[in-house]
């Protein structure tokens, strides 16, 4: 008489193939008390407990060394569950990731600009961040600033469960910080800053009003900033901000280093990335400065 049950009568108390019992017993998860003189492996009553349990815990995807380990009792079932956790949560946030890439790439030609994405987004939280930190630094150098802190405060945080869109604003501010003139027009912008103070006063509001109002219809109608009419537009400024005719190259130096379109782009990509809410680009404004900027050239 079987003291135990034959291969197959466990099969049809689990509900497992024989296949599969055989897999777990040569695997050592399942051990068999003895065999038939027919060489047919016995189980004892314990073992229909003991593979649901296996077969449960490797649906879940954990390997057959934690099994072993939770059924030698060197480990509890709870302290496995917790690690397989944790790796599931990694994984399932470099799949989802990866099928950002995939979407945000989806439509392009260029195998290069795949392969870009790929890289930039598989880099670790730190490695991104030692991107932004080394723009910051060529900007700001190693000099204490509260410009260079708020910006940091500002950083482009790319999250595990990124969109598409923020998989591609992330590259594109990467490209941004690597190219070496934006880093100079960052730089220049940073130090105008820092010459003449982080907060702008009520003055200067009032001339960027102002910019709007006079300068603004000019840029939009096509006015020559070398004109006679956009000489008067520049005196009806000066003549608002007490600025005398001989700083107006000073001026427009000024203005050119404040209105980079780049770093209006930046700002809007860091808000993509964040996931701030979303703001218009101010175009319309940098086209009015830039056409005072030529004007108060044309005239210096």
């Amino acid at each position: 008489m079987i003291d135990g049950m034959v291969i197959g009568q466990l099969a049809a108390s689990t509900g497992l193939s024989v296949r599969t019992l055989r897999f777990y017993a040569d695997a050592g998860v399942l051990p068999e008390t003895g065999r038939t003189q027919a060489g047919y492996r016995i189980f004892g009553p314990e073992a229909v407990a003991r593979a649901r349990l296996v077969r449960t815990l490797r649906e879940l995807g954990v390997g057959l060394d934690d099994i072993k380990r939770v059924l030698a009792a060197e480990t509890s079932l709870i302290d496995v569950a917790t690690e397989h956790v944790r790796a599931l949560d990694a994984q399932i946030r470099t799949l989802r990731l990866q099928r950002a890439v995939l979407r945000a790439f989806i439509g392009s030609t260029d195998p290069e600009e795949l392969e870009r994405m790929t890289d930039l987004t598989n880099l670790t939280a730190d490695e991104r961040r030692r991107i932004v930190d080394d723009y910051l630094d060529a900007v700001f150098g190693d000099e204490p600033s509260a410009v260079a802190d708020k910006l940091r405060m500002g950083t482009p945080e790319l999250p595990d469960d990124a969109t598409p869109e923020q998989v591609a604003a992330w590259v594109e501010i990467v490209e941004l910080m690597r190219d070496p003139g934006f880093v100079a027009s960052s730089r220049a912008m940073a130090q105008r800053a820092l010459a003449e103070g982080p907060e702008p006063d009520v003055a200067r509001f009032e001339m960027g009003t102002a910019v709007g109002e006079l300068a603004g219809p000019a840029a939009r109608a096509g006015v020559d900033p070398s004109s006679a009419e956009a000489l008067a537009v520049v005196e009806r400024l000066e003549a608002m901000s007490a600025q005398a005719p001989g700083e107006r190259l000073r001026a427009a130096e000024r203005i050119e280093a404040f209105t980079d379109r780049r770093v209006g782009r930046y700002w809007t990509l860091v808000g993509i990335v964040n996931g701030w809410a979303p703001a218009q680009a101010p175009d319309g404004v940098i086209d009015s400065w830039e056409w005072y900027a030529r004007a108060l050239r044309a005239h210096a």
